[in-house]
């Protein structure tokens, strides 16, 4: 009898052992913080925006208890450093320079993915003549410090021979900048495309455009998960990331691009300024999600800017910050490696 039962727990054991663990749980609700603008309810201008509109990483959770809940946050980077810390988030879209910040500061991020390019305008008062970043030398410049914006302006000025010494930066939220430009309290402000209506309206004229500049002109960030979430939730994670690069590979469709306007719109912009922003770019090119050499490139730049700029005291491990895993599965199970392969750090094609 002793024999008997010493070998069906053994038994008993090898199969347990040999089973297959099971699936993991579903979470109940996964929350995503994005970059919002708009009166009333705040709605963003990116991908993440497109992948909530049209329903591509809902679709992935279909049949499954899981819920989604998208936030758009007015305050920008630090509002979404605040709620990542305080656990009200589990995925994240935004600029490059605020999310370096908070991973220097403590916050246990993971990159999964880019979300894609910021265009960067400089807008100068018409009455001055300002037609190049050499010709902001001596002039007030109103931006919104520790952005992405922040970073375009500083490397627009090196690009142009100058530094941040031969103007004057005046911090200043976006509706303030407006305000600032149109009393000629500053000689020029630089945004993203909420300075294009100055022009029409006589205010200021626009002389910089950043994809003007070329590939490494324009702004860059990334789509992120908390590492808690991650580890808890691969499979959910992937789910997430595959609806992500879905929205990308919609959004590379020259068909839909009026229709992703429209999508953008939602946060308060005239539909025809955002094509007048997005005039003469390719959508699949401006919103690639791969975590490439250019990628890397631009993010190396963005944790350089953040340490001269005295924004961060320790350095990032960008290598250590990067999974790549997830991105990488959703581009080739969508066999989609042909519409995005590798770049550069300069962001050519590599063969």
């Amino acid at each position: 009898m002793r024999r008997l039962l010493s070998t069906l727990l053994m038994a008993a054991t090898v199969a347990f052992t040999a089973a297959p663990s099971h699936a993991e749980d579903a979470p109940a609700t996964i929350k995503f913080g994005d970059v919002g603008f708009g009166f009333g309810t705040p709605f963003g201008v990116g991908l993440q925006a497109i992948a909530d509109a049209k329903g591509f990483i809902a679709e992935e959770f279909k049949g499954t208890p899981t819920k989604l809940e998208f936030t758009y946050f007015t305050g920008t980077g630090p509002a979404i450093n605040e709620a990542l810390s305080n656990g009200q988030l589990d995925f994240a879209s935004y600029g490059a320079v605020p999310n370096i910040i908070g991973k220097a500061n403590g916050l246990d991020t993971v990159i999964l993915a880019s979300y894609g390019g910021t265009t960067i305008f400089g807008a100068a008062r018409p009455d001055l003549d300002i037609k190049s970043i050499a010709d902001l030398k001596g002039k007030k410049v109103a931006i919104q410090k520790a952005t992405i914006i922040h970073w375009g302006l500083i490397s627009a000025l090196k690009n142009a021979g100058l530094s941040e010494k031969d103007i004057t930066i005046v911090d200043l939220k976006n509706a303030d900048q407006l305000a600032a430009i149109a009393a000629k309290s500053v000689d020029a402000v630089f945004g993203a495309d909420f300075v294009l209506p100055l022009e029409d309206k006589g205010v200021a004229k626009i002389f910089y455009k950043s994809s003007d500049a070329g590939a490494t002109g324009d702004g860059f960030g990334a789509f992120l998960v908390t590492d808690k979430f991650r580890k808890a939730y691969p499979e959910a994670t992937q789910k997430v990331v595959t609806g992500f690069v879905k929205a990308a590979q919609w959004l590379a469709d020259d068909n839909n691009r009026e229709e992703a306007f429209k999508i953008w719109a939602r946060a308060g912009t005239p539909i025809e300024i955002i094509r007048k922003s997005n005039a003469g770019s390719l959508l699949g090119a401006k919103y690639n999600p791969r975590l490439d050499g250019f990628f890397v490139a631009r993010y190396q730049s963005g944790i350089a800017f953040d340490r001269e700029q005295k924004l961060i005291r320790r350095d990032v491990d960008l290598d250590a910050w990067v999974d790549r895993s997830f991105v990488d599965n959703a581009v080739s199970s969508l066999k989609l490696q042909a519409l995005w392969p590798d770049r550069s750090a300069t962001g050519s094609l590599q063969n």
